[in-house]
């Protein structure tokens, strides 16, 4: 796999990112994560600040990712629409 192949693969993973891999980044369970997600419980400070880390560390990684795969277009690569 390429470096522009694997930016774009990088970036989707990213947008992707799922109830339960969310959760396990944050540090919680993916059950609690959907509770709070129904209204069924509502979460403490500290899981809102694990959880706004956690998505702030995805926002910067897909800015990281947008700019690296920009500078790939400009160069030229992934030629091939």
């Amino acid at each position: 796999m390429n470096r522009v192949n694997r930016l774009v693969a990088d970036a989707l993973e990213v947008v992707t990112l799922g109830v339960e891999e969310l959760a396990a980044r944050a540090g919680l369970s993916s059950s609690a994560l959907r509770r709070y997600r129904l209204g069924d419980r509502t979460p403490s400070s500290e899981v809102l600040r694990r959880l706004t880390t956690e998505l702030r560390r995805q926002v910067k990684r897909l800015e990281r990712l947008a700019r690296n795969l920009d500078t790939e277009a400009r160069k030229g690569g992934g030629k091939h629409a």
